[in-house]
């Protein structure tokens, strides 16, 4: 046992060291001193503990294993040094593999199973494993012990990849990957995800700047817990192979359309429909329709960055719209809100905001969330790159007062 203790300390010390990315590069000794705690199970102070060890060291020595040296003139360890040209036959005695024996299977199975992926953030993921893994011959930390949850991982990004897009729900995908409904949510969800945060430029730009929670990151991938709601209002109605959805006749208060109808859509009748506000926030959303809704508007609540589900239902309200109906966007006037309306203008082109001007800003300042230097740097890069022209005087007013406005400062 003791020998093992060591080695693994030794070893800890080589892989963190210059001798395992470039061997022969460095004079400098992989070792453990005694006296800087380095091996702290050798308390020399209990006889029984420090002659087991100082057996074990000595026995490495004859082995070659090691090298030791001893204080002067007492039976106590002051250095234990690894014998680099043995550095293999620790790794066998320890039952270890080799960082470099280990990354070239976590190599080998990444690039085995997702040769062919089509989906960007995945393949993006792929090629950041590989790369690592030949320069810096390094693996992420859940590779390192053994290659079990990479094989769970390694399916349900093969599986996701094969879905080219398609909505499904949580448990239905986990029965795809693992023949169990619960095995994602419960053991790969969360590194999906981080992976996901990572890899996926847009995944990565809705996380920066708004509170997303797990479920609306799987949203946003087109993974769901459970089917989306989404909410309109106005005089315009669904048609659906089992009949028409009147949406017009719960007017002010609108329906709840679950994302699994959206595929059974054929067509959506806008002739009495004028103009569309889309609302990102749920509050202002519920107020609009009690206190501004007119009978030739159609409100939608827009609630946060879209997922796949969600852009399938506006694509098709977008196919549906008559010649001269005006769109408009309002949010939170701030950095969330710039990005969702850009993303939004890729299915409507002509959308407008509303709300979101600079004198909008001024006029609701006092109520404004202060926020710190960091957040108006990238506002002022954002300004500099003209990223969001549209927003300009808005962005100038925030940089000017140092404070973005919600929502919900419109209701007070």
């Amino acid at each position: 046992m003791e020998q093992g203790i060591i080695l693994t300390r030794l070893l800890d010390k080589y892989e963190k060291s210059k001798h395992l990315l470039e061997p022969g590069s460095s004079n400098r000794r992989v070792m453990l001193r005694i006296e800087k705690k380095e091996l702290p199970e050798y308390k020399y102070e209990t006889a029984s503990i420090r002659d087991a060890f100082n057996q074990a060291a000595q026995e490495l020595e004859q082995k070659q294993l090691i090298s030791a040296e001893w204080l002067k003139g007492r039976p106590v360890l002051s250095v234990v040094i690894l014998n680099l040209d043995q550095v293999e036959r620790c790794y066998q005695m320890t039952g270890r593999t080799h960082p470099r024996r280990q990354v070239e299977i976590v190599e080998q199975m990444v690039q085995s199973a997702l040769d062919g992926v089509e989906t960007a953030w995945i393949a993006a993921w792929r090629d950041n494993i590989c790369a690592n893994a030949n320069d810096a011959c390094t693996v992420p930390g859940y590779c390192r012990k053994d290659t079990g949850f990479l094989v769970d991982l390694l399916s349900a990004l093969v599986q996701y990849d094969f879905l080219h897009g398609e909505p499904i729900t949580m448990r239905a995908f986990s029965s795809k990957c693992y023949h169990n409904s619960k095995t994602f949510e419960r053991e790969v969800r969360d590194t999906f995800l981080r992976i996901a945060e990572k890899f996926h430029p847009g995944l990565a730009e809705a996380c920066e700047h708004t509170d997303m929670g797990l479920r609306d990151k799987l949203a946003y991938l087109g993974i769901y817990a459970r089917p989306e709601l989404y909410e309109l209002s106005g005089n315009c109605a669904f048609t659906m192979p089992a009949g028409t959805v009147n949406v017009g006749a719960t007017y002010p208060y609108g329906i709840a359309l679950p994302s699994t109808a959206v595929d059974s859509i054929t067509k959506i009748d806008l002739s009495d429909v004028q103009s569309i506000i889309f609302i990102e926030n749920k509050t202002n959303y519920d107020e609009y329709l009690l206190s501004e809704l007119k009978p030739d508007t159609l409100a939608v609540y827009h609630g946060g960055f879209l997922s796949p589900q969600k852009r399938k239902l506006f694509s098709k309200i977008r196919d549906a719209v008559s010649k001269g109906t005006q769109t408009f966007f309002w949010a939170d006037i701030d950095l969330g809100g710039f990005q969702m309306y850009a993303h939004l203008q890729e299915i409507f082109p002509g959308v407008q905001p509303m709300r979101m001007s600079g004198e909008d800003v001024a006029e609701y300042s006092h109520n404004g969330l202060k926020r710190p230097v960091k957040y108006l740097r990238q506002l002022e890069q954002v300004l500099a790159e003209g990223t969001y022209p549209i927003f300009e005087s808005a962005i100038c007013e925030i940089l000017n007062r140092g404070v973005t406005i919600e929502q919900e400062s419109f209701l007070s």
